[in-house]
C-alpha cells in the first residue's frame, strides 16, 4: 500500500461524494484487481460467521476500500448505514461494517506502526465509550448503525481495509 496511488477519501454529503477534510483526512489508495478479488473472496468466506454473529442474513459484501491514515488523519464520530438519517442506497442496504488493521497500533513510536488512530465506539444514550487498539490482521465487524470513529494518528501511518456487508436481497 505504501506504494500504491492513492487520493483524498470522500464522504458522502446530501446525496453526493465530496472530500471534506474537516470530517474525514485519509487516503483511499488503489490496490490491483487481484488483490481486491482476494479480499472480497475472503469476506465471502467469513460471511456466515458474520450472520451467526449478528444472527442477521447477509448480500455481498461492497468493493473494499484500502486506506492510509498518515499523522494528523482522522475520520469523526459517524455511522455507515441502516439510520434512515440520510436518503443514500449505502443507508438503506449497509448492514454489517467491516474494518481489517493491517499493521499494529503501538504506545510508543516504533517502526511499522502508528500512535493514535484508535477505532472508537460510542453510545451517546449510554454515556460508553469504547477504544479499540489495532493489530496487525484483526477484523473487526460491527452493526452498520453503531457510531464510531477514528482518532487523529499521532505518528506513523495506520493501514486499514474496510468493507461493508449489504442486506440480503430477496430471490427473484
Amino acid at each position: 500500500m505504501r506504494q500504491s496511488p492513492g487520493g483524498a477519501a470522500s464522504t458522502y454529503g446530501k446525496g453526493e461524494r465530496t472530500v471534506d477534510e474537516r470530517v474525514r483526512r485519509t487516503s483511499r489508495v488503489s490496490a490491483s484487481a487481484d488483490t481486491v478479488r482476494g479480499v472480497i473472496r475472503r469476506l465471502e468466506e467469513c460471511r456466515p460467521i458474520v450472520e451467526r454473529h449478528f444472527s442477521v442474513e447477509l448480500g455481498e459484501c461492497e468493493e473494499p476500500q484500502f486506506l492510509c491514515y498518515r499523522t494528523g488523519d482522522f475520520f469523526v464520530a459517524h455511522q455507515d448505514g441502516n439510520t434512515g438519517l440520510i436518503n443514500l442506497e449505502s443507508d438503506r442496504t449497509r448492514r454489517v461494517s467491516v474494518s481489517i488493521f493491517l499493521n499494529q497500533q503501538s504506545a510508543n513510536q516504533e517502526n511499522n506502526r502508528y500512535c493514535g488512530g484508535s477505532l472508537v465506539f460510542s453510545d451517546w444514550r449510554a454515556s460508553a465509550r469504547h477504544e479499540l487498539c489495532g493489530e496487525a490482521g484483526m477484523l473487526v465487524a460491527f452493526r452498520a448503525e453503531t457510531t464510531h470513529e477514528v482518532t487523529p494518528v499521532t505518528y506513523g501511518e495506520r493501514y486499514a481495509i474496510v468493507s461493508w456487508y449489504g442486506r440480503k436481497e430477496p430471490a427473484k
